[in-house]
């Protein structure tokens, strides 16, 4: 981003009750979200993580880059990370300069259902591999992200389950958020997501059009008139909720670790 002279850095911390992890076992599974944007080298860098309290569940800590749609250059990387008393954490970082001239398109999560709070907007959809996806729906006055991760411990849940997105919509230090399970029948359908407008702390509509103007400006003008969040939670019926319950419970009891597929 040449002659570009400021540097924009934004720390957002909020905790809200997400997915409950069942019997005895905790329910305040997004403990904490982080979220970043920085200049680096002229380019416009945007860092999130979100901490995850899973009880006796872990992930299986790993690193895997993210990858630009063409030509396979690494733009950022996605991260699991597996801490102690059951907190995990997952990190993804990328430098949206380098998908400024990426399409926006229609995505959905990994079982086909509605992305929380993005909804049907056009969104940079990245597929990482292994199905995991990251959302980022940009305009000159709204930035938001998601990140969607199939777990294959879940697809039992998924057999069981299909279909279901389990996903509370809270507001907390200017930035709406939402954590939890979606399912699918098929294997690769069902895993954790975690998506956040964070607008009114990141702005990075109006950083990218420093970097990339002819491209962002007219993306941005686009999705201006048609770019509306939905802040509806999605959740299933009673009995559907006490299913998962009992399945995530099972899966904390049995202290399973969270394979990414």
């Amino acid at each position: 981003m040449k002659n570009l002279l400021f540097r924009f850095v934004t720390l957002v911390t909020l905790s809200f009750f997400a997915i409950s992890c069942g019997q005895n076992a905790p329910s305040n599974v997004l403990t904490g979200v982080k979220v970043e944007a920085k200049t680096i080298n002229d380019d416009v860098w945007m860092s999130f993580a979100a901490d995850l309290n899973l009880g006796a569940m872990q992930f299986a800590s790993l690193s895997i880059p993210v990858l630009h749609p063409r030509g396979q250059t690494p733009v950022g990387q996605l991260e699991l990370v597996s801490g102690l008393g059951g907190v995990n954490q997952l990190k993804i970082s990328v430098n949206v300069s380098e998908l400024a001239d990426i399409q926006t398109t229609s995505a959905t999560l990994p079982n086909g259902n509605m992305i929380p709070l993005i909804a049907n907007n056009q969104v940079i959809a990245l597929n990482i591999g292994n199905g995991a996806r990251v959302y980022l729906a940009l305009s000159e006055t709204v930035t938001a992200i998601g990140v969607a991760v199939p777990i294959a411990a879940f697809d039992n849940i998924g057999r069981t389950l299909p279909g279901l997105n389990f996903f509370p919509i809270i507001n907390s230090n200017d930035v709406v958020g939402t954590a939890g399970i979606f399912t699918g029948l098929n294997p690769g359908q069902n895993g954790i997501a975690v998506v956040a407008d964070v607008s009114k702390v990141v702005n990075l509509g109006n950083l990218l059009q420093s970097s990339a103007p002819a491209i962002m400006a007219m993306q941005a003008q686009e999705a201006e008139s048609t770019l509306k969040l939905d802040y509806r939670s999605h959740s299933g019926s009673k009995a559907q909720k006490a299913q998962l319950d009992q399945m995530i419970y099972d899966l904390n009891k049995n202290r399973t670790i969270l394979r990414m597929r």
